[in-house]
């Protein structure tokens, strides 16, 4: 099995050398289908490769990020291998009649998705108008499908004669034993493989068909509907339902006691069912994303953002201690990063409004808007 998990490493490691240094992000179109590969430190760019999807990104790692994808996409398809260097948490929904599926490949950098640990024997699911929430907090490396829910559904009822996602709120399938998840991982790497070595394969719509009938075909053979017993214990409920609220009032500063209200819990609680799910304590969690949120905001400054009013705005009182933390986590000083968002060495550090807002909606996934507009939704 060692032998087998390092060649499906090494197929992905090619995968990432198809752009070289200097142009690292690159689209190949074809009539019907579309090959991206993107190479950056720049979400929103990454974010500039998608089209249908709607994400929230909040950083939570320390030091630069570097996002590396490698995908195709076809009329009713999207396939991707990515991986993030540093940790991040991101909420959102797919695209629109669509279900997403998810397989971590890295057993040390854990995946949680809807306040639960994605284990090796389970996948991802996402369907479209539920919603997801995911915290990578060492980075991820996973492969992701995007495949229409309609067709999906009917493959399975002519492969299996049942539906394969039961219920609105199953949120994941599983892979019966190990190699039904090394074969799942080998026939999608397989298939970036072959695109990436022969991208002319899906200059014809034929070839393009067949690729998008061998990966869901090979999405219900190697995997199955989660038994009902094995969802969350409700300490996990109750720390996605603090993680949903520390999001909506991150401005706000919410405070131990506001969680305990909201949720109806015990701190004791509630802190470990949120270490269990998101692997730190809720005040943590919180610290992370607000200076993931400071950084957006002064990589994004009008003319009167100013560091001590975006140091404000997100709950940093103590200019000093801020500037440390900062430093800390990204590298560089908060003065740097304003500095260089603006091309010059102007910086005023007083006064001044606190910035344009730092939340955004942004577009995760792979392919621009401008392209395939025909196949956007799928």
């Amino acid at each position: 099995m060692s032998s087998n998990m390092e060649e499906c490493q090494t197929q992905s490691d090619r995968q990432w050398q198809v752009l070289g240094a200097g142009e690292r992000s690159g689209l190949e179109r074809f009539p019907a289908s579309v090959i991206v590969s993107v190479d950056t430190d720049d979400f929103e760019e990454f974010c500039g490769h998608a089209v249908g999807w709607n994400i929230e990104y909040q950083l939570i790692g320390r030091g630069m990020p570097r996002i590396k994808a490698f995908g195709v996409m076809t009329q009713s398809l999207q396939l991707a291998l990515v991986e993030h260097s540093l940790g991040y948490c991101s909420q959102g929904d797919t695209p629109k009649g669509s279900v997403a599926l998810a397989v971590p490949l890295n057993d040390l950098r854990p995946m949680v998705h809807c306040g639960r640990s994605v284990n090796r024997l389970e996948m991802c699911v996402t369907r479209s108008g539920t919603g997801f929430e995911v915290v990578n907090r060492f980075g991820s490396r996973h492969l992701v499908a995007c495949v229409s829910e309609t067709i999906l559904e009917k493959y399975a009822a002519d492969l299996r004669s049942e539906p394969l996602i039961t219920g609105h709120s199953a949120d994941r399938l599983r892979f019966p034993a190990m190699a039904n998840r090394q074969r799942y991982v080998e026939v999608c790497q397989t298939i970036l493989d072959d695109v990436q070595r022969q991208p002319g394969l899906l200059a014809n719509p034929l070839s393009a068909s067949l690729l998008e009938e061998r990966l869901l075909e090979n999405i219900l053979e190697q995997s199955c509907p989660e038994p009902r017993c094995a969802y969350a214990p409700s300490r996990h409920q109750l720390a996605r339902r603090a993680y949903r609220y520390l999001l909506e009032q991150l401005e706000e500063a919410p405070s131990v006691r506001d969680l305990c209200a909201v949720t109806g819990a015990s701190y004791a609680t509630l802190e470990r069912g949120f270490r269990e799910a998101y692997g730190m304590a809720p005040r943590a969690y919180l610290h992370a994303v607000r200076l993931s949120r400071a950084r957006k905001e002064l990589c994004q400054p009008d003319k009167n953002t100013t560091v001590t009013g975006v140091a404000m705005h997100w709950g940093f009182f103590e200019l000093g201690r801020f500037s440390v933390q900062y430093y800390q986590r990204f590298g560089e000083s908060p003065s740097g990063t304003l500095r260089k968002a603006r091309g010059d060495s102007s910086l005023l550090v007083k006064g001044g409004s606190r910035g344009m807002s730092a939340k955004a909606a942004i577009v995760p996934g792979l392919y621009p808007r401008a392209v395939l507009s025909h196949s956007a939704t799928l």
